[in-house]
């Protein structure tokens, strides 16, 4: 993982959870980078009923509901519009959301490795590596601080 995946999916969800709050922000541009991850997208400036907005919109809206989809939608606008940004893969910016997901479901709920690599579009390898980091993050936490709300509790 690029630490400007990393960055850019941070400052997104910074932004927008001023307007529809941290665990909502979160779900909506998790939902962006899964649907639009390794591609560039162009944000508009202004016009919000264009092609363009009405796709990210749609994505949001999905994700986290119609009126929170416009909010962060014009968060989004205002600071990245007039800019086609490179919109990184959920794999990739939200990693450690991910391996934390895969070992909670695995040690849990008891869902297999095999079935969670289907559900997250991933190898086996690669679920059973995250799995180790979900692990190993669940009892030693490397970072003290993300504005990821799975890492505050």
């Amino acid at each position: 993982m690029s630490k400007s995946d990393n960055t850019l999916a941070e400052d997104m969800i910074i932004l927008c959870s001023s307007a529809v709050g941290e665990q909502t922000a979160q779900r909506g541009i998790r939902a962006l980078c899964r649907y639009f991850g390794g591609q560039m997208v162009f944000f508009p400036a202004k016009k919000d009923s264009g092609r363009s907005a009405e796709k990210i919109r749609g994505v949001l809206a999905d994700a986290v509901g119609d009126k929170p989809a416009q909010e962060m939608l014009d968060k989004l606008m205002f600071r990245f519009g007039g800019l086609q940004i490179y919109v990184p893969l959920e794999r990739c910016a939200f990693r450690k959301i991910i391996s934390l997901e895969i070992y909670e479901r695995n040690f849990s709920q008891g869902v297999s490795i095999n079935t969670l690599a289907r559900e997250y579009n991933i190898s086996f390898t690669f679920a059973y590596t995250l799995w180790r980091e979900g692990n190993r993050e669940k009892f030693h936490k490397t970072m003290p601080y993300l504005p990821f709300s799975e890492f505050l509790h």
